[in-house]
């Protein structure tokens, strides 16, 4: 089995590499902070998305600074797909260029691969339950980052 293609740009780049994405037959658009553990965990799983679904393009899509923000209200940035600092990560299935499904917050590369599902049919080779090794590498590398997110928010 062959991998998917996966596109990794920023905010400002997007723009440029929508052609790419309008022209999949199904893609994924993952959209968040380099300093956000969720986006770290959810960008670790999409590897295993292109080994499970090797006919879907996707695109992690990191927002480094303000440049990056100001190119969601540019020409070219994907219609329906809306993404704010506070509410990464953020992630859309498309299907010829036009978003199917929307939503925001982490999640591991299994539970994407079941989401993916219910819009663009099952696998070619499921993404098994469980928590990857990549994910876990970077839950590792962030607890310390995301136990200091739960003290601040209380949780």
């Amino acid at each position: 089995m062959s991998a998917g293609r996966r596109l990794d740009t920023d905010g400002r780049s997007l723009a440029a590499r929508m052609p790419d994405i309008a022209a999949a037959e199904q893609a994924v658009l993952v959209i968040g902070r380099p300093v956000c553990p969720a986006c770290q965990v959810t960008g670790a799983g999409l590897d295993a998305i292109t080994q499970a679904r090797p006919d879907v393009v996707v695109a992690f899509v990191e927002m480094w600074g303000p440049e990056d923000w100001r190119a969601r209200h540019e020409p070219g940035w994907p219609d329906g797909v809306s993404v704010s600092p506070s509410a990464v990560p953020a992630l859309a299935l498309m299907r010829r260029g036009e978003v199917v499904a929307t939503r925001f917050g982490a999640v591991p590369a299994h539970e994407l691969d079941g989401w993916m599902s219910e819009h663009f049919g099952p696998a070619e080779s499921p993404v098994p339950e469980g928590i990857t090794a990549a994910e876990q590498e970077v839950l590792d590398r962030t607890a310390a980052r995301r136990a200091q997110h739960s003290a601040v928010k209380g949780r």
